[in-house]
C-alpha cells in the first residue's frame, strides 16, 4: 500500500477534520480506525477519481493508495495558490494527521499485504476450488477465505494453511475473498477478490 497525503493543514472552521482520499477500501478503513484510536482527527472519505494526483499510482500499481488531504472535499481555497502560506495552516490539525499517518503505517507495515493471483481453478455443482500465490511475507501462518453474494461477500468463512481452498455451497456470481494472517494474529489489510462464474 501507499499513502499520498496532500494539503493536510487547512481547517475551514477550526474543526480537526480532514478527508481520507483512497483507491483502496482496506487502506481507507485502516486510516479511519487509526484516526479514531490514536488521534482527535475527524475523518471523511472520498474515492479517488481520474485526474487526481493519485491517478499515476493507480495506473501503475492498481488500487493500493490511501491518503489524507483537505482538497477536494473540504474545498481548501488556498490549494495551489500563492496565498497558501504558513499562517493558513492549523498546526494542531497537522499533528493529528501525523498521528493518524504514523498509526496507519505501523499497521500496514506489521500486517500482511494483499495477496496476488487469486483465481478459480474449477467450479462445478456449487463447489469451487480457488488458489492464490503464497504470501511472500515471513510469519504468515494461514489464510482467511470468505465467500458469498456481492452484497454480503464475507457471508461464509474458513481458514486454511496452504494457498488453496475447496469451497462448497458457492452460487454462480459469488465473490471469493482471501487474506493472509500472521503469527501475531494480524490479518492482511485488504482482501484479494475473484468472482465465481
Amino acid at each position: 500500500g501507499a499513502l499520498n497525503n496532500d494539503m493536510i493543514g487547512w481547517a475551514n472552521d477550526h474543526r480537526l477534520d480532514n478527508t481520507i482520499r483512497y483507491s483502496n477500501a482496506g487502506i481507507r478503513d485502516v486510516q479511519h480506525a487509526a484516526a479514531m484510536q490514536f488521534s482527535n482527527l475527524i475523518t471523511y472519505d472520498a474515492l479517488y477519481y481520474k485526474g487526481t494526483d493519485a491517478a499515476a499510482y493507480y495506473e501503475a500499481w492498481g488500487d493500493i493508495v490511501g491518503g489524507i488531504g483537505s482538497y477536494p472535499v473540504l474545498g481548501n481555497p488556498h490549494y495551489h495558490q500563492t496565498h497558501d502560506l504558513l499562517d493558513t495552516i492549523n498546526h494542531q490539525l497537522v499533528t493529528e494527521v501525523a498521528r493518524t499517518t504514523a498509526a496507519t503505517l505501523m499497521l500496514l507495515a506489521s500486517s500482511p499485504s494483499r495477496l496476488a493471483d487469486l483465481k478459480v481453478e474449477s467450479y462445478s455443482a456449487g463447489t469451487a476450488t480457488v488458489s492464490w500465490k503464497a504470501s511472500p511475507e515471513k510469519g504468515v501462518t494461514g489464510y482467511i477465505v470468505a465467500w458469498g453474494p456481492a452484497e454480503k461477500p464475507e457471508a461464509q468463512q474458513t481458514r486454511v494453511a496452504k494457498p488453496t481452498a475447496t469451497l462448497t455451497r458457492v452460487a454462480p456470481g459469488s465473490v471469493v475473498s482471501v487474506k493472509a494472517v500472521n503469527a501475531k494474529g494480524l490479518e492482511g489489510w485488504d482482501w484479494a477478490r475473484v468472482v465465481v462464474k
